[in-house]
């Protein structure tokens, strides 16, 4: 694996503005088809770009490049993020994940799932959102956004002994499950929130207002 320890991949969402979040300087770039433009955007190299091309309308000759088949099992979002395992990353942060269609985003947020699956730790951004995937036994801690919501939802079907302290609505050792949304549009008052979760997997986001 690169010394870097973190992978940055570049999605194609269709957001004009720069993610919510900053590429980190030492971040591995790997851009997914379109995810170029943001590329450029951000005055970023790529270290590798991957794709079909079809979003991107040709092939980047000048840059390092994978070129994969149009018709495929995956979304070029997903076959970066397997590029990135293979190449030993874990912790890898999609960015250009929101702001598109909705199946996209959907898409996306399953892949936080499997890349905690995979033993990985993702992250999701784009303008106005970000989004982590918290495992039973874990504990977050996010810093206070002016502006910003924050929701939890059971991404199992179950999420048990969830905590949720330094927040509008605190939670203690409650239950969340998917087919209530109980835990949407809190926001943090302290410092930062100290979010955990005893079981299950609890979807954590974060949105501007």
């Amino acid at each position: 694996m690169e010394n870097r320890r973190i992978c940055a991949i570049l999605a194609g969402g269709p957001e004009e503005g720069i993610p919510c979040e900053p590429v980190p300087d030492e971040a591995f770039i790997l851009c997914a088809d379109s995810g170029l433009h943001l590329a450029e955007r951000l005055n970023r190299r790529p270290d590798l770009v991957l794709g079909d091309f079809d979003s991107l309308g040709a092939v980047p000759e000048h840059l390092p490049h994978m070129t994969v088949p149009v018709e495929k099992d995956d979304t070029d979002t997903m076959l970066a993020v397997r590029v990135a395992l293979e190449k030993g990353f874990r912790d890898i942060r999609i960015y250009g994940a929101f702001g598109g269609r909705l199946d996209h985003t959907l898409a996306n947020l399953q892949t936080l799932e499997y890349l905690r699956q995979q033993g990985a730790d993702g992250f999701l951004a784009g303008v106005s959102d970000c989004a982590r995937m918290l495992c039973g036994g874990e504990t977050l801690h996010l810093k206070k956004r002016p502006d910003w919501s924050l929701s939890l939802f059971a991404w199992s079907e179950r999420c048990e002994d969830v905590n949720a302290a330094g927040v509008y609505y605190p939670l203690a050792h409650g239950t969340l499950t998917r087919s209530f949304p109980l835990g949407v549009s809190n926001h943090i008052t302290a410092a930062a929130a100290e979010i955990s979760c005893g079981s299950g997997m609890l979807l954590v986001m974060q949105s501007k207002l």
